[in-house]
């Protein structure tokens, strides 16, 4: 359970982020002002998109193969949130909002995987604490040590 609701914390809190960045800057360019309710749109769309998440928990290296099925409809709601929640365009949501996907919850992932997968634990082995040669050595050439004698001369 504690598991779970750290990867949803996790996942909002980078959805978050990522979104409001993309709506801050994207609503700007694209129609030259942003709408009033900013901070609030963007914390419920991305608590929707961070349930999902938690969810799905979607990874890199299967979106496009074993869970395409889920991929597109992830594809279907983040390009609902951008258009009806955030407010963009149909075609600027459609783009915005798969291109976000893409970036946003693959990388979500491999955060959420990182911060709550345990280490392997350090194997000692005994016995294996000899001690070994370097394999590489200097390249300049190996000088004998002048006796202390002929030194001080």
């Amino acid at each position: 359970m504690a598991t779970t609701i750290w990867a949803f914390l996790i996942y909002w809190l980078v959805v978050f982020v990522g979104c409001y960045i993309v709506v801050e800057i994207g609503q700007d360019q694209l129609y030259d002002e942003v709408t009033p309710p900013v901070g609030l749109k963007v914390g419920a769309g991305s608590l929707l998109l961070a349930l999902l998440l938690s969810y799905l928990r979607p990874a890199f290296d299967s979106m496009f193969t074993t869970s395409f099925a889920w991929t597109v409809l992830q594809a279907i709601v983040w390009f609902a949130v951008f258009t009806l929640i955030f407010q963009f365009h149909p075609w600027h949501g459609l783009g915005l909002g798969i291109a976000s996907m893409l970036l946003i919850s693959g990388l979500a992932t491999m955060g959420v995987n990182s911060i709550l997968t345990p280490t392997p634990a350090a194997v000692s082995r005994p016995g294996s604490a000899t001690t070994t040669k370097p394999v590489r050595q200097s390249l300049a050439p190996h000088q004998a040590a002048k006796p202390a004698a002929e030194s001080t001369n």
